[in-house]
């Protein structure tokens, strides 16, 4: 079995012990276990002419009597009791402890708060009608901004029972069965999460660019996100038969059979990456047909293309999971990509949230973010999305003089009959024109 095999073959990579162990140890300076002693005397016997001078310093430096012990052990221990081995041979021969991740740093907390005060200025903005009122793309930021608070605090869970840490130094055990628990989710939740931010994206970019041919694009694109997470939520769910292994089986104590979690993962990611470039280059490219001012364009485009910071994360991320590959040490290999997984979700919903934070910068100080204090734009006001606003008497005119009153109406509520000239009427809000 997969989980059985790196745990036990690849966590053996020194000693597993060392001769005269302290039989009064504790979780710190463990007693070898029976099985490991058998095999390092007969490892011992059979390579004494190269151990004659130090025996520890064979046991704890000799790659061929590592090997031959580490074979043995697995045949003949347990996987808990490959673990004490490793930890009695680590202790012994110096091997220091690993410190990984803490569970709250800046890397992780940063993007956590900018991403929750710009989702916030969001429910904000659209209570008081700014960005074209709510709309599927809110709710769906909704959950994926839950989503991604709920996997930053499941990373801190996993990192205090041990995440980060040397599997074999991990006590009690047991912990180790429970930050494989908070894993299994977090991969599920990960997944989720970064297909309803990017969705959220795509359906407030329907309610801007009207092409068909866009429309048409974006609607895939959609589900497109959709299926994948539909499909690696499965294969991540089922990767281990039954699936409880997925958190149990390390200790290699009942039979079962697990995928390539590490395969599923790079084609889930590559995936993603390419998804990601197509959302990036869609909106820029619609932007450049409008009749916009080139610093109105590069504003507007420079925003957009904010999302490039989104699938730099995901690289970046790709990089590290292949740098850290499952191997001898799990427990720490794997937090490089958990950690950056951290940081890309809450890039995700602050990138969904920059256009909205415009639109609210934009309103607060017109006369400084690129808008006019002396222009109003509708919202929807009505269930129809119909908004109205009426010119008031113009500046100087007479107390007495007749006022022409003339009303300006937008509809929020259909689709413009005209190609990219109405397109940027959805783009008011956030960048009103004078």
């Amino acid at each position: 079995m997969l989980l059985h095999r790196v745990a036990v073959l690849g966590i053996l990579g020194l000693a597993v012990g060392v001769v005269g162990a302290d039989s009064n140890s504790d979780s710190t300076h463990p007693a070898l276990p029976q099985c490991a002693a058998v095999c390092q005397k007969q490892v011992l016997a059979q390579h004494s002419a190269a151990c004659a001078s130090s025996q520890k310093s064979c046991l704890c430096s000799n790659d061929a009597v590592q090997t031959a012990i580490t074979n043995c052990v697995t045949a003949g221990c347990t996987g808990r009791e490959a673990l004490v081995a490793k930890r009695a041979s680590s202790r012994a021969c110096n091997v220091p402890y690993h410190k990984g991740h803490p569970e709250v740093e800046a890397a992780t907390l940063v993007p956590l708060i900018l991403a929750t005060l710009l989702f916030s200025n969001r429910m904000v903005a659209k209570s008081i009608g700014l960005g074209g009122g709510w709309g599927p793309d809110d709710y769906t930021i909704i959950v994926a901004e839950i989503l991604a608070i709920v996997l930053f605090a499941l990373n801190a869970s996993m990192i205090h029972f041990g995440f980060g840490s040397n599997m074999w130094d991990i006590v009690p055990m047991d912990n180790i069965t429970a930050l494989y628990k908070r894993f299994y989710g977090f991969v599920l939740l990960y997944k989720a999460q970064i297909s309803l931010a990017k969705i959220s994206v795509c359906l407030f970019l329907l309610r801007i660019f009207q092409s068909r041919f866009f429309r048409v694009t974006t609607f895939i694109i959609i589900g497109l996100n959709a299926a994948i997470a539909v499909t690696w939520i499965l294969t991540d769910s089922l990767r281990c038969m039954p699936p409880r292994l997925a958190w149990t089986g390390w200790a290699g104590e009942e039979p079962g059979k697990c995928i390539d979690f590490m395969t599923a993962t790079f084609v889930n990611a590559f995936v993603n990456i390419g998804v990601d470039t197509v959302m990036v280059l869609m909106p820029i490219y619609e932007i450049l047909k409008l009749n916009l001012s080139a610093r109105k364009k590069a504003g507007v485009g420079v925003m957009f293309a904010m999302g490039l910071v989104l699938t730099l994360v995901a690289i970046l991320r790709v990089v590290v999971f292949w740098f850290n590959r499952w191997g001898s040490n799990p427990t720490v290999e794997l937090q490089p990509i958990v950690h950056w997984s951290v940081i890309e979700v809450q890039i995700a919903v602050l990138c969904a949230c920059l256009p909205t934070t415009r639109a609210m910068l934009v309103h607060l100080f017109p006369g400084i973010i690129g808008g006019s204090a002396g222009t109003s734009y509708p919202q929807p006001t009505t269930p129809s999305g119909r908004g109205a606003f009426a010119n008031s008497r113009p500046t100087g005119a007479p107390k007495s003089g007749i006022v022409k009153t003339v009303a300006h109406s937008v509809d929020y509520g259909t689709r413009p009959q005209h190609g990219d000239t109405d397109s940027f009427v959805r783009l008011v809000d956030m960048d009103p024109i004078k």
